[in-house]
């Protein structure tokens, strides 16, 4: 894996249901137990009692696990360590395993929610208690109601032992921080969007429900169970066996609105301006409009993104005015003017720190303070080519599905609105293991943005 860089950074460590796609097939055979025979597909099929019940296939991946993986239910439970409908969930879930401390197993998965501040740095923060050994009584520190911020994460941290110098890197290079990420696309592909949200054996559950809702659900799985064993499925492959034939992912009967936060988006460069290498491992389009203040919090982001990892980037910028900001679309216009002589980003900079209420003179006022040739200039910014040019970014961003601004393709994975800093961090970590990976098999560094933009996620 590439190695992260370390920061000097303290703020880190401080139903429209339709249709589900089914997952594919499993072999045709289920590998014998211990000293058993071959069991065939065909009879563990035969066993099944289950034809009505609606199962997900949550795969466990690395997920931290408490309980033997022989255990006959496996309860997934996508949790936010902000979330105090999870406390509760967790409560029950303990009760549950001293109810069956041999034949239920929890497994953790994180979904740190956007409106809870300190959520995503406490999973993160998990994931290195993990890598050192006492994931699960930092987790219950997490959770035993104190409300969390850094020096309440990392006083827990202390408690528990934890290296400390360990967690500081781990979490000054989100270490952890794409398994965070992973973990929160699986969520939205089995159309999670809320916490606690548990899955019984790839029943879903949504919430904290009571004790005895739970109880019914593991009841029902015992005997499935049982069933399935008598088919002759080993212990060990109770699990992947239940889910066999499962929903892999959620769709909706209208579609998906807007952009897709885990698809790959093959955003064409053309003609716009951009900055950086074109042998960067990491290309960033932005579609902005000058008199958006949304806009003008995303490039203050920008400008920290790119003194972070400099030529590691490569910024390319297109045009979207929207029609309620009267001067946008003049400004767009200036901007390609600008382009026209070489002084896009000095311009696009300049009318940045102005500020989204600039004036019509402040245009022409930042294009004479740059030496342009203010004919040309004038001339190139009502003419038809820079009505195209911005027109061209407009349908452009339209085709993609684009609404608001700005929006943000990281080697062409879409980030909509001005987020915090961590967010492209968390992305950008991703697309440089994704772009090592490409390099790897041979990818060549000028061919790297053509290849990652046509391949999706691979999780």
């Amino acid at each position: 894996m590439r190695k992260r860089p370390v920061l000097c950074s303290a703020s880190l460590a401080a139903s429209l249901l339709l249709a589900c796609n089914k997952g594919p097939e499993a072999p045709t055979t289920v590998e014998p137990a211990v000293g058993g025979s071959s069991t065939s597909r065909a009879d563990a099929q035969a066993a099944r009692t289950d034809t009505d019940v609606e199962r997900f296939v949550v795969t466990l991946g690395d997920a931290p696990t408490l309980g033997p993986d022989t255990a006959a239910v496996t309860v997934v439970m996508f949790s936010d360590f902000e979330c105090p409908f999870c406390t509760q969930g967790l409560q029950t879930l303990k009760r549950l395993r001293d109810l069956y401390p041999d034949d239920v197993r929890i497994a953790y998965k994180a979904l740190p929610l956007d409106n809870h501040p300190n959520a995503l740095l406490a999973a993160m923060a998990a994931r290195s208690a993990q890598a050192q050994g006492k994931f699960w009584e930092f987790h219950d520190l997490l959770f035993s109601g104190r409300a969390l911020d850094p020096g309440v994460i990392l006083a827990y941290a202390k408690h528990v032992e934890l290296d400390m110098d360990t967690l500081i890197r781990d979490l000054d290079t989100l270490e952890y921080g794409p398994e965070v990420r992973r973990d929160s696309r699986q969520a939205r592909r089995l159309g999670v969007s809320s916490t606690p949200t548990f899955f019984i054996n790839g029943r879903k559950l949504s919430g904290a429900k009571p004790l005895s809702e739970f109880d019914r659900i593991i009841g029902e799985e015992l005997r499935y169970a049982d069933d399935l064993r008598g088919a002759g499925v080993a212990a060990q492959d109770l699990y992947a066996e239940t889910l066999h034939g499962g929903f892999e992912a959620v769709e909706y009967a209208e579609g998906r609105r807007g952009l897709n936060p885990d698809g790959v988006y093959a955003v064409p460069l053309g003609d716009s301006p951009r900055k950086g290498s074109d042998t960067a491992p990491v290309t960033i389009v932005s579609f902005g409009d000058f008199a958006c203040p949304f806009c003008a919090k995303g490039h203050e982001t920008m400008q920290r993104i790119q003194a972070h990892y400099g030529d590691k980037l490569r910024m390319v910028h297109k045009h979207k005015p929207l029609p309620f900001h009267r001067l946008a679309d003049p400004a767009a216009r200036a901007a390609v003017a600008a382009q026209a002589q070489g002084k896009f980003w000095e311009f696009h900079d300049a009318l940045y720190a102005v500020g989204p209420k600039y004036g019509l003179d402040d245009l022409r006022d930042i294009a004479k303070q740059l030496g342009l040739d203010m004919q040309s200039f004038d001339s190139m910014m009502s003419s038809q080519a820079a009505a195209d040019h911005v027109e061209k970014d407009l349908a452009l961003s339209m085709a993609l599905g684009v609404n608001g601004t700005p929006a943000y393709f990281i080697n062409g994975r879409p980030l909509e609105g001005a987020y915090p800093e961590i967010h492209f961090r968390l992305l950008i970590e991703e697309e440089l293991d994704r772009a090592q990976a490409a390099r790897d098999q041979g990818i060549a560094p000028e061919k790297l943005y053509e290849h990652l933009t046509h391949t999706p996620l691979q999780d």
